[in-house]
């Protein structure tokens, strides 16, 4: 990470909670890739880029199996008891369990085994740009996708997400899509 990312705080919160409800019967999160669970695929990803102090991890559905698969247990985790009435509550509880003095929060489902690290620095490099001040998510082919970057000026509507609403439906406008 450049000298310039780290004068901006970005927190992250990395989504884990969720049931797997279109997976079938296992917990996609403890599903093995290339010889590793696929919540670790994104773990090492986000720790070649960022320090572990800049993570929660938000479980809810088997919390204890997936806190056991977490390899680093000085990550604050964070368990949602409310999982089951959707993404909102998790991003909620991250929310209501960070600093108020960072610039921006980095929502992060844990279901992507696949991004790679210069996507999310580039994601986190166009927040910064745009002076922390605008939504950034990435877009390919012309759709949204995860993860996003979040202002200041949605923490409060993000702290009081509830049910199964997530961040996207709440930023329709003032965004800015990274392709």
């Amino acid at each position: 990470m450049t000298n310039e990312m780290k004068n901006f705080k970005i927190k992250k919160i990395l989504l884990a909670a969720g049931e797997s409800k279109r997976f079938g019967h296992k917990n996609k999160l403890s599903e093995i890739i290339n010889g590793k669970p696929i919540i670790n695929h994104i773990l090492d990803t986000l720790f070649e880029i960022f320090d572990y102090s800049e993570l929660i991890i938000i479980v809810g559905h088997e919390h204890k199996i997936i806190k056991n698969l977490i390899f680093n247990k000085d990550i604050k985790i964070l368990e949602n008891i409310n999982y089951r009435r959707g993404i909102g509550t998790s991003i909620a509880l991250g929310m209501n369990n960070i600093d108020t003095d960072i610039d921006g929060v980095m929502i992060i489902p844990a279901d992507m085994p696949y991004i790679n690290s210069k996507d999310l620095v580039n994601l986190e490099k166009k927040f910064i740009e745009l002076n922390c001040v605008k939504v950034v998510m990435p877009e390919h082919n012309s759709k949204i996708g995860n993860p996003v970057i979040l202002p200041k000026n949605y923490f409060n509507t993000l702290r009081n997400l509830k049910d199964d609403f997530g961040a996207r439906s709440l930023i329709r406008k003032k965004r800015y899509n990274y392709s």
